[in-house]
C-alpha cells in the first residue's frame, strides 16, 4: 500500500501505444508504480510518433490498471520539425491549463520528463501556483541540447533566459532523476549556487529482460532472411537523429578492405536518415556493405535487435551529460558487445567499460572504429566474452524491475516493495510484452 495522503500525476507526451522509446519507458514506469501501490494517473497526448498506424485513442481510458487522460487537441504525425514543434506547443499549453484548473482529491505530486523541451518550465510554473511537489526526470538536458545541436547560440538571449529558468526548476524540485553520473554532474553545474545536489538520484533507463534475450544468429530467422549469418554484423537500431553520430560508422565501413566480411545494418528512421543514406551512396556502400531497413514490427523486435554480432550505440560529440542513449540497455540485453561511439568521459562509455561489455571509439575517428571491428573479427572469443558480460551486467543492474523499484523508493521512501507485488509484476510481464524500437 502507498501513502493515501498523496496522488501522483505522470505527464508525458508519449505513452502506450506510441512507438517512441520515451513512451514505452513511461508506460513501464506508470504500470510498475501502480502495481507497487502508488495512486497514479497519466496525462498524455495522442499517438503521433513515426508509426503512422496508431488509431486515435479515447480521451479517457485505462492501461493495465493505470488511468490515462489524453488531450483532445489535434496532434500531427511527426514527419517534420515544424509538425513536431506544433505538437510540442499544443501539448505543453494544454497540460499547463489542464493542471491549472484541475481539482486534486488529495495532496499531489507531478512527475514529468524533459520532453517536450518547454514542458519543465510549464510544469514548474503550475506546481508553484498550485503548491504541489514535483519530480523532474531529465532525459535530455535543455537548453544545452539546443545549443549543441545549433538551434541557439551559447550565451545568447534564449540560452541565458532558459538557463535562468532552469535554475529555479532544479532548485524547487522535490526530486530530480538523472540518467547517469555525467548527467548528474552537468545538472549540478547548471543548477546554481543555492542548489541542493542531494535531491538528484541516478536511475538508469532499462529494457525488458524477457522480451529481449540473446539469440544465436544461426537460430534467428531475421538474421537468415537478411543474409547476416555469414558476415560479421554491426547493428544500429532506433532513431537516426541529430544527436546520433552515424557518419563515423559510414566512414569506417568505407575504410574497410574489400575482403573484410563485415556488414553494417542500420534500422530506423529520423531527421538525419536521408543524409546518412546519401553518405553511404557516395561511398558506393548502400545495399552492399551498409544495409538500411525501416522500423520493424513489434513482434519482430526480439529477432531484429539480436541479429548482429555487435550493437552500435552512438552519440554526437558535445552531448556528454546532456542525454544517455536508451539503446545502450537494449544492446546489453541482447547479449552482444557494444561499439560505443562517444567521448571517454561519457555515461555510455563509462558503463560499457565498467562492465567490460564492448569497445569505445571517439566521434569522427573512423580508423578507431575500424580497429575495434578488427579486434573483434580477429578474436571471436572476445566477442563471446564481452557479449556475455553485457547480458550479465544488464541482468544485475539495468532490468525494468531494478529501475522502477528505485523510482518507487524515491517517490515513497518509507515503503518497501512487497513479495506479493513482485510476484504480481512477474505475472503481468509474462502476459503482455509491448516493446518498441529504441
Amino acid at each position: 500500500m502507498s501513502d493515501t495522503d498523496k496522488e501522483y500525476v505522470l505527464v508525458t507526451e508519449y505513452f502506450h501505444p506510441d512507438t517512441a522509446s520515451t513512451g514505452q519507458l513511461m508506460t513501464d514506469l506508470a504500470v510498475g508504480l501502480q502495481e507497487r501501490g502508488l495512486d497514479l494517473t497519466v496525462l498524455t497526448g495522442q499517438p503521433n510518433y513515426h508509426s503512422g498506424d496508431n488509431d486515435k485513442q479515447p480521451s479517457v481510458s485505462t492501461h493495465e490498471g493505470v488511468l490515462v487522460n489524453r488531450i483532445r487537441a489535434p496532434q500531427l504525425r511527426q514527419s517534420s520539425f515544424l509538425r513536431r514543434g506544433f505538437n510540442w506547443v499544443v501539448f505543453t499549453v494544454w497540460m499547463f491549463l489542464k493542471l491549472l484548473v484541475s481539482r486534486p482529491r488529495r495532496d499531489r505530486e507531478v512527475i514529468f520528463v524533459s520532453n517536450p523541451p518547454f514542458l519543465p518550465i510549464a510544469m514548474w510554473l503550475v506546481c508553484k501556483l498550485r503548491g504541489w511537489d514535483y519530480t523532474y526526470i531529465v532525459y535530455d538536458l535543455y537548453p544545452d541540447f539546443t545549443v549543441e545541436t545549433g538551434y541557439f547560440d551559447a550565451g545568447g538571449t534564449v540560452d541565458t533566459v532558459w538557463s535562468t529558468l532552469n535554475e529555479h526548476i532544479f532548485e524547487d524540485a522535490t526530486h530530480i532523476v538523472a540518467l547517469g553520473p555525467v548527467m548528474r554532474d552537468r545538472i549540478i553545474a547548471n543548477a546554481g549556487a543555492e542548489f541542493d545536489d542531494s535531491k538528484i538520484k541516478i536511475i538508469h533507463n532499462w529494457e525488458d529482460e524477457e522480451f529481449i534475450e540473446p539469440k544465436a544468429k544461426d537460430d534467428n530467422w531475421f538474421a537468415k532472411d537478411h543474409d547476416l549469418t555469414d558476415t560479421f554484423t554491426l547493428l544500429y537500431s532506433g532513431n537516426i537523429g541529430e544527436n546520433h553520430d552515424l557518419e563515423t560508422v559510414v566512414e569506417a565501413a568505407a575504410n574497410l578492405d574489400e575482403d573484410d566480411e563485415v556488414t553494417v545494418l542500420i534500422i530506423g528512421q529520423g531527421d538525419k536518415k536521408d543524409a546518412i543514406v546519401e553518405l553511404a551512396e557516395q561511398h558506393g556502400l548502400r545495399g552492399s556493405r551498409i544495409k538500411f531497413l525501416p522500423y520493424q514490427p513489434l513482434d519482430d523486435l526480439p529477432y531484429s535487435l539480436t541479429s548482429g554480432d555487435v550493437s552500435i550505440v552512438t552519440v554526437q560529440e558535445g552531448m556528454e551529460g546532456i542525454c544517455v542513449s536508451s539503446k545502450l540497455y537494449t544492446a546489453m540485453a541482447a547479449g552482444m558487445p557494444v561499439l560505443v561511439i562517444a567521448q571517454p568521459n561519457d555515461d555510455e562509455t563509462q558503463i560499457v567499460q565498467a562492465c567490460d561489455a564492448g569497445l569505445q571509439a571517439a566521434q569522427g575517428d573512423a580508423e578507431e572504429v575500424v580497429d575495434a571491428i578488427r579486434t573483434w573479427t580477429d578474436d571471436p572469443n572476445l566477442v563471446k566474452e564481452q557479449g556475455e558480460n553485457a547480458r550479465i551486467s544488464f541482468e544485475s543492474q539495468f532490468t525494468k524491475d531494478h529501475s522502477i523499484d528505485r523510482y518507487y523508493r524515491l517517490l515513497d521512501d518509507e515503503l518497501t516493495v512487497t513479495p506479493d507485488a513482485v510476484a504480481q509484476r512477474s505475472k503481468t510481464d509474462s502476459r503482455a510484452r509491448q516493446k518498441v524500437s529504441r
